[in-house]
């Protein structure tokens, strides 16, 4: 790449991830009075067991432990990234959702260089590139005619295969992301045999992607064996020195999710967790939905590089074999091997574009119709971005907590050991080991043990169902040490904004609190 090749590519990149950060500033900018924004938009459950793994970095820990779940742990280290970027918030005395947003970012930007690096090794003419650099930053086509009808398809949920959608939901989807890229260049590049540099870069690249997302290793290390195969079906011969150097990497990279999976097993907590952890892969036809006019393109992309046989371009073509395979195996975390399938689709799709319908068209409609491609492309993106705004506008209750609540968890925070147990509705027991570090009785459909059961006990709890054994019974099961009363567990209760008028279902109400804001109180039990 040229200078001027270089500076575009840095404009795209930063222009994409100065997009994915807008809908923070404008949910930021448009709270609802009394009402602190908690920094979080796609999925902020998910995005709230991130930040309770960084807390656990920020209070000195390398240990992961549930921090949903009332039992009592040994942990293991597990989530390393996420409790590193904790000890750097508490290095650096920075807030956790500072550190979170400054490492998305950076992430982005890593992403979107590395991709367009990629995109260059594999040849091409310049626009070709460029074409592909915009395809795989902005691509997701069919969304945005399924969500307004009520149908979220993949590409408006399942963040980890969309390149700009892993942008805007967190940092170590698009840090996965790039990863891939990188052993995929040291392994694979076209026209060259990896020697050991390259080696101890794919393996150095791995070992960290196993660190950042352990499922990701699967559709990397099935990509090269796929390649392989159809190098071997091209030539007739293996290369030797391509295979050698691969199966080191691969020894490399398997390391630590091996550590995980024993470290899981041999934890019945966290063995509990894994057994939940069930991410299976949305349909065929869904896929075909949310990748759309990308996909179509695809096609005769794929069909051109069949023909051709180039090394880049069966490199292409083995990553959706692979992830195809993988997502539809008897696995657990199917949906998860579709980690960055958008690359080699939109890569196709730009070759299906430039090297066989666009030849065919008329001179003059070459650049118009590339154009149209290219904005019906960014469609699913500016709903996605459109969606989350218009939450925000609305006051989503996910997205914000009261003056009050935000008050009790920076108390909870400051006053509380952050080994006890809280005991809050289900949904501030999202928020609970996000931002105070205390373990709730339920706060997460995955990351809560027997998750089904407690979520119903605590609705029971909440709504007066429970007789005084059998509310005996569950505080002292769970360990309960505080209970949290605000505005989300008043409206199960079915109270009013009177504390009092809960009293005669929920006993423990009796008691004086430890703290109060704003209508929001905090109990501890352990006091008579």
């Amino acid at each position: 790449m040229n200078r001027r090749e270089r500076r575009w590519a840095m404009l795209v990149t930063i222009a994409l991830v100065t997009a994915s950060s807008l809908p923070y500033l404008i949910a930021w900018a448009v709270r609802p009075e009394g009402t602190h924004f908690t920094g979080l938009l796609v999925n902020p459950l998910d995005g709230h067991s991130y930040i309770a793994k960084m807390r656990q970095g920020l209070d000195g820990s390398w240990r992961f432990r549930l921090a949903f779940t009332p039992e009592p742990q040994q942990g293991a280290c597990l989530f390393l990234l996420h409790i590193a970027l904790g000890h750097l918030a508490r290095w650096t005395r920075l807030p956790l959702i500072g550190v979170y947003h400054a490492a998305r970012v950076l992430a982005g930007l890593f992403l979107i260089l590395v991709a367009y690096r990629f995109i260059a090794a594999l040849g091409g003419e310049l626009e070709q590139r460029r074409l592909a650099s915009l395809l795989l930053g902005v691509s997701s086509v069919l969304g945005w005619l399924a969500g307004p009808v009520g149908y979220l398809s993949s590409d408006l949920w399942v963040p980890e295969a969309f390149v700009f959608y892993s942008i805007l939901d967190t940092f170590h989807f698009p840090l996965a992301i790039a990863l891939m890229l990188v052993v995929f260049m040291a392994l694979a590049r076209p026209g060259r045999e990896p020697g050991w540099r390259e080696a101890l870069v794919a393996a150095v690249a791995s070992i960290v992607l196993g660190v950042v997302q352990p499922f990701g290793v699967i559709p990397v290390y099935a990509t090269l064996a796929v390649w392989t195969a159809l190098r071997w079906l091209r030539a007739r011969r293996l290369a030797w020195r391509t295979v050698g150097w691969t199966a080191v990497a691969g020894l490399a990279a398997i390391a630590y999710p091996l550590y995980g999976v024993l470290a899981i097993q041999s934890d019945p907590v966290l063995a509990g967790w894994s057994a939940q952890n069930q991410t299976p892969s949305p349909p065929v036809w869904d896929w075909l939905l949310s990748f759309g006019l990308m996909a179509a393109l695809a096609v005769p992309g794929v069909m051109t590089t069949v023909r051709q046989q180039t090394d880049g371009g069966l490199l292409l073509v083995a990553w959706v074999i692979a992830a195809g395979a993988g997502m539809y195996a008897p696995l657990a975390l199917q949906r998860r091997l579709a980690l960055g399938l958008q690359v080699p689709l939109a890569l196709l799709a730009a070759k299906g574009w430039w090297q066989v319908i666009r030849p065919q068209l008329q001179a003059r409609l070459r650049r118009p119709a590339t154009a149209a491609i290219l904005g019906l492309s960014t469609l699913t993106n500016l709903f996605l971005i459109a969606m989350f705004v218009l939450a925000a506008v609305r006051g989503e209750p996910r997205f914000y907590l009261s003056n009050g609540e935000w008050q009790t968890l920076m108390w909870l925070q400051d006053a509380a050991d952050h080994d006890q147990v809280v005991l809050c509705a289900s949904q501030t027991g999202m928020f609970v080991p996000a931002w105070a570090g205390q373990r709730v009785v339920y706060g997460h459909p995955f990351e809560t043990v027997d998750a089904e059961r407690r979520e119903a006990q605590v609705q029971a709890y909440w709504a007066g169902e429970m007789g005084p054994e059998e509310r005996e019974a569950f505080l002292r099961e769970n360990r309960v040490r505080y209970m949290l009363v605000g505005p989300r567990e008043l409206e199960i209760a079915n109270c009013t904004s009177q504390i009092a008028d809960c009293r005669l279902q929920i006993a423990e109400l009796v008691r004086e609190p430890v703290f109060e804001a704003d209508g929001v109180r905090v109990y501890d039990l352990n006091e008579q």
